[in-house]
């Protein structure tokens, strides 16, 4: 009755809390959508900075102007003889797309767009706000000119820029800040990209020349890459990182995701990812996904200049654009935005220029190292560690996720498959254990017969001392060392799945992770995609299930679905029956001895302590493993297909193996009972002796509890060690409660 009422309270608990929920949601009001954000202050000697415009704003009159170009056809680099294919558009001077286009040697795209497709992954795309601007990779956001007396600079990312010169592997954009009215030209200003053959590799040149009969100082902020692929439409891995030298060594920035940027931008003040120091130099910015990354990274600066970037800031370039089902592509729009040194250009020809290396490729450490050595020295670039924030979830060991990555990718190169590769490593994970196992389902037996042989003696305690549950434990503790009957054998039961977990963990990183599993199949039709879920049925638009959607905790599962994954619903098949098939030694041994005894005694079921009967106790413990078949598939729901198909491999295999060992221990059984041979009493062993030891420190501090209790003073002042004592309970209130002489 107590437990169908908490029950009862929890379910009507939820229910209020669900109402109140939803009318909250109807009668609250809407906060107003903020203005956009994208600000960045006129830095100074010290970075500071001013609000800038909105895009949409008309230009102030000033004394000079940006001059236009007059096409907005796009340029593309490269091609099938490249690693890279660039499109580049006049609007901003900027990167608008960048795909891999390496080939295999059976002619297809090494890393595709799609499991299915035929198409090359892309990498970079033009991000739409929510006025219809277009945002593009590597714009140069700002120049500020300090001896014009524009305290706010010139914006240049909605500049439609000339294209001053292309070829098949590089484009040349050009502009020229003039006076006013058709004054003489002030500043010219262009960008040079140069595709790099063979290598998935961009240099990028921004440079500025005085064409005034004065000096005048210059400062950029250039805009880095935007637009990653988004690879999985329920969690979003894309984020934002900086890396620096700091006294010898490389210092990493957060890895700061949309949200974080998101809310930075819209208060107006982005997230500062670098300053410089006295002793801190920027060395690189980098925007990734699962598998992708974009490195930006200035070259060494000519003539001896001490350091290139100021200040790197991280932002969102759509900040009234919010996540939606329908479109979960969108949103790619983080950035980093690099603040350069301020240069002085001498009068009449003075020029400076900065100079930036863009690599686009995987993050895997081998391709990596096969572009450039010193991507992966950690005492020069380090652009391994960038892939190494991704290893370290779970609080995994990274040591085991590399361990994992290796056997996975070393199987597949065997049998051709990434899903045999994951039941191969299954296999061999679990014949590892597999002695482990052998001895928890024997010690779990052995428990069950010998719980079954003690319980009657169990119960004869619990009857002779109903009130005392100190001496209960006592007993019970004796009789367990004295029987050699060690109750902590469940736990042994426990063992392979502790073991089990930070295997998953380090097979969940690398099939997030590992370039190698991307797109790695098991038949072709149904999973296609090993790194992503099963998606046997997709729905577009995707859907929200009534009522399930609303629940706390676990109402994201059932919130935008886009698909009907089956692989988790098998698992949690195979996690029902894994539990069905799993002996419970311990609630088994009580419910027979119940039944033994009604059957003699012809009484009804002896309720425990809780309430519950022996069989209500095991129904109880049934429906809390069945809950967790439920709740196992709803986590794992959009965890990537592999996964799901190493857990529940991993439970076909420790069903089959549970029923083997079994049915090896039953014939074991029966033939000890028909050649009446009775198992061989084995000396105490080492959880029997410890059980044995507390028992009889149990009993020697209660020998001195009852020592102390009989000397306490009576009412006449004289002291009671020289009267009999009463037998004790086993309680020292007990003895206090009892009346004086």
């Amino acid at each position: 009755m107590e437990t169908r009422q908490l029950i009862l309270g929890l379910a009507l608990a939820i229910l209020v809390f669900l109402a109140y929920q939803r009318l909250y949601s109807w009668l609250a009001p809407k906060p107003p959508a903020p203005n956009p954000a994208e600000l960045l202050t006129p830095p100074g000697d010290n970075g500071a900075a001013a609000a800038s415009r909105s895009p949409g704003e008309d230009r102030p009159a000033v004394s000079a102007v940006l001059e236009t170009g007059d096409t907005l056809d796009e340029i593309v680099l490269g091609g099938d003889s490249h690693r890279l294919r660039v499109t580049l558009t006049p609007l901003g001077g900027a990167i608008a797309s960048i795909q891999l286009v390496e080939r295999d040697s059976g002619g297809r795209y090494v890393y595709r767009a799609a499991a299915d497709s035929q198409e090359p992954a892309q990498v970079l795309r033009p991000v739409l706000d929510g006025s219809g601007a277009v945002h593009a990779s590597f714009a140069t956001h700002r120049v500020w000119v300090p001896e014009l007396g524009r305290p706010e600079g010139w914006r240049m990312d909605d500049l439609v820029w000339r294209v001053a010169e292309s070829g098949p592997q590089h484009v040349v954009f050009s502009t020229t800040l003039a006076g006013a009215d058709g004054a003489a030209p002030l500043l010219r200003i262009t960008k040079r990209f140069e595709l790099l053959p063979d290598k998935p590799l961009l240099h990028f040149t921004l440079e500025a020349t005085n064409l005034a009969g004065r000096s005048l100082s210059v400062q950029f902020a250039q805009d880095g890459p935007i637009g990653i692929h988004r690879e999985h439409a329920q969690y979003d891995m894309r984020y934002l990182m900086t890396a620096a030298r700091h006294k010898d060594q490389i210092e990493l920035s957060t890895a700061e995701k949309r949200d974080s940027l998101l809310k930075a931008a819209r208060s107006g003040k982005p997230v500062t990812l670098f300053t410089i120091g006295t002793d801190k130099t920027f060395l690189w910015a980098a925007l990734g996904n699962k598998f992708f990354g974009v490195f930006t990274r200035p070259l060494p600066p000519e003539n001896g200049r001490p350091a290139v970037i100021q200040t790197a800031l991280g932002t969102v370039a759509a900040p009234n654009v919010d996540t939606n089902h329908s479109d979960w592509t969108t949103n790619g729009d983080l950035l980093a935005r690099l603040v350069t040194t301020r240069d002085t250009l001498a009068e009449s020809g003075g020029s400076a220029r900065y100079a930036f290396e863009i690599y686009a490729g995987p993050k895997d450490s081998d391709v990596l190292k096969r572009v450039n050595a010193a991507y992966v020295d950690q005492d020069q670039l380090g652009y391994s560690l960038f892939h190494g924030a991704d290893l370290r979830c779970f609080c995994v060991p990274l040591w085991l996720t590399q361990l994992m990555t290796w056997l996975l990718q070393s199987i597949q190169a065997l049998v051709f498959n990434g899903g045999a590769a994951i039941i191969v490593l299954v296999i061999i994970v679990r014949t590892l254990l597999h002695p482990l196992a052998v001895f928890q389902q024997k010690s779990m037996y052995k428990m069950q017969e010998g719980m079954l042989k003690l319980q009657p003696k169990l119960e004869a305690i619990k009857e002779k001392y109903p009130d005392d549950k100190v001496k209960q434990n006592q007993e019970t503790m004796r009789l367990y060392s004295e029987e050699g009957v060690n109750p902590m054998a469940g736990l042994v039961g426990m063992l392979p799945l502790f073991i089990q977990m930070p295997i998953l963990g380090a097979l969940w990183t690398a099939l997030n992770t590992d370039i190698h599993l991307r797109h790695a199949p098991l038949d072709g039709w149904w999973i296609r995609d090993l790194s992503a879920p099963d998606a046997l049925l997709p729905f577009n638009p995707p859907i929200d299930l009534p009522v399930l959607s609303w629940l706390p905790f676990i109402g994201y599962a059932f919130s935008g679905v886009t698909a009907l994954n089956l692989l988790p619903l098998l698992m949690g098949v195979s996690m029902w029956l894994q539990q069905k098939y799993m002996p419970k030694p311990a609630m088994q041994a009580r419910l027979e001895a119940a039944r033994k005894q009604q059957q003699q005694e012809g009484a009804a079921p002896r309720r425990s302590g809780g309430g519950m009967t022996p069989e209500e106790q095991l129904r109880q413990q049934q429906m809390m493993a069945y809950m967790m078949s439920v709740m196992f598939p709803l986590m794992f729901y959009y965890m990537p297909a592999g996964l799901n198909l190493y857990w529940m491999a991993t439970n076909v295999f420790g069903i089959c193996e549970s029923l083997i060992i079994r049915r090896q221990l039953e014939r074991d059984r029966e033939r000890r009972e028909r050649e009446g041979v009775k198992l061989a009493k084995k000396p105490p062993g080492m959880i029997s002796r410890f059980f044995k030891r507390l028992a009889e420190q149990a009993e020697e501090l209660q020998k001195q509890a009852d020592k102390l209790s009989s000397q306490e003073p009576r009412a006449d002042g004289k002291r009671r060690q020289s009267e009999p004592q009463a037998p004790t309970r086993g309680r020292l209130s007990d003895d206090r409660k009892r009346k004086p002489r």
